[in-house]
């Protein structure tokens, strides 16, 4: 079966898109071990998801995402970015504002300009996800945990999985070794995301993410809004930052209003071609 791809990426996370309104003969069951094979570096395209556009429900269009292990994505950003980028491009939509269905979400998105797409994002919450996360006065929002004989402060924050915000300037650490060491030693769950944060300004703030269960990950636009709300939490920075992740940067804002995030920044094409899936036996 012969697919036609286009690659982009955004904060350097690659997607590989393909459009089903064009590609009408995929078999959607094949879809994860699809995503598996055309995700690999080594023996397909290489991508850190395979990324469909297809018909929503609601909406004009929907976006199906699988990662490489071709377990089903439910929400992610920079993935969303690239869709809208190409979305708005292709035609498949005519206006710059649309939203797009994934998972069990509906997300407002505009095309500001040939570089710049604004997405809104839903409020932070507590590890516990039950309550919205907010600014409360005599709140502490820092939670202490013991690395050896060193405490270390972490803000938890909930944003489509679990955040823990370590801001650096407060530590001494080599930012892998101590990240692996909280993973073997802190009892983070699974798909936990720690970020190491460093306040430039009050607008400007950097970080670099870990994944418990996977490593280091170059971008992650959840933890980009976890960091911002962290900041801001406890007293760091303004609610409009300038976010630079390993592979670009965000503009994010925390509205005041609502709790809700907008984040602008961009997506860039790659490049673009034909794979050639042939199915695994017992499919």
């Amino acid at each position: 079966m012969d697919i036609e791809f286009l690659k982009l990426q955004a904060c350097g996370n690659d997607y590989i898109v393909v459009d089903t309104f064009k590609n009408t003969i995929l078999n959607l069951e094949a879809l994860p071990d699809m995503a598996a094979q055309i995700t690999s570096r080594r023996f397909g395209v290489g991508g850190v998801g395979l990324l469909l556009i297809a018909q929503g429900n609601e909406e004009k269009l929907r976006m199906l995402l699988y990662d490489p292990y071709g377990e089903e994505v439910g929400s992610d950003g920079l993935a969303l970015r690239c869709l809208a980028r190409y979305a708005f491009d292709s035609g498949l939509v005519t206006s710059e504002n649309f939203r797009v269905e994934s998972g069990n979400r509906i997300t407002p998105v505009e095309v500001l300009d040939s570089l710049n797409i604004l997405i809104e994002n839903d409020p932070p919450r507590y590890w516990q996800e039950e309550q919205l996360l907010s600014e409360r006065a005599g709140e502490t929002f820092h939670r202490p945990i013991k690395l050896g004989s060193t405490e270390i402060n972490y803000t938890p924050v909930f944003i489509d999985a679990p955040h823990a915000i370590i801001f650096a300037r407060d530590y001494g650490f080599d930012y892998p070794d101590m990240a692996q060491e909280l993973e073997e030693n802190a009892r983070f769950a699974e798909g936990t995301l720690i970020s190491m944060v460093r306040v430039i300004s009050r607008e400007a703030l950097s970080l670099r993410t870990w994944q418990v269960g996977l490593g280091e990950i170059l971008s992650s636009e959840g933890a980009a809004y976890a960091a911002v709300s962290a900041a801001v939490l406890n007293g760091l920075a303004d609610r409009e930052v300038q976010v630079h992740l390993e592979g670009g940067n965000l503009l994010v804002e925390w509205s005041d209003q609502d709790n809700r995030f907008f984040a602008s920044g961009p997506a860039d094409y790659v490049f673009m071609g034909t794979y050639y899936y042939e199915e695994t036996e017992g499919r």
